[in-house]
């Protein structure tokens, strides 16, 4: 299982949501914001049970991914690259994540395996690392 930073970093922003939502109702002082506490419930939940399950998984059938909103299984047939690209703009902002391009012409980011970047060049090794994975299995089922 490829996994990345972001799924521990989203694991407890969900606590913290949770935690507010909790707080809020056993206090019972909602203030005409019941929209909110549920909200906050319902978020921050979902995201913590989530979220340390998410990542990619890369077999011989082909990719399954598993971020905390989507949910995708590629096989291999489906796929034509594999490939590393930004988000976010200069400064404290900027990470690479891998992108698997489809053979439709579609592309999945694989948004919870991004990484920071900094300085010239701009490169997360363990991106880097992940996507050459992925793209040595795309080889190898092709040679089949």
């Amino acid at each position: 299982m490829l996994v990345g930073t972001w799924q521990w970093v989203s694991f407890l922003l969900g606590l913290v949501t949770l935690s507010i939502g909790m707080s809020t109702l056993a206090f019972g002082d909602f203030g005409g914001n019941e929209f909110t506490v549920v909200s906050t419930l319902s978020l921050g939940g979902w995201v913590s049970v989530t979220a340390p399950f998410a990542g990619a998984r890369v077999d011989d059938v082909g990719i399954r991914y598993r971020g905390i909103f989507k949910r995708a299984v590629l096989p291999w047939s489906e796929i034509q690259s594999i490939s590393v690209d930004y988000v976010g703009g200069n400064g404290l902002l900027e990470a690479e994540m891998p992108v698997v391009n489809k053979a439709d012409g579609k592309e999945l980011p694989i948004l919870i395996l991004a990484g920071y970047t900094s300085g010239q060049p701009r490169v997360n090794n363990r991106v880097r690392r992940q996507a050459t994975a992925m793209q040595e299995a795309l080889a190898r089922a092709g040679s089949h």
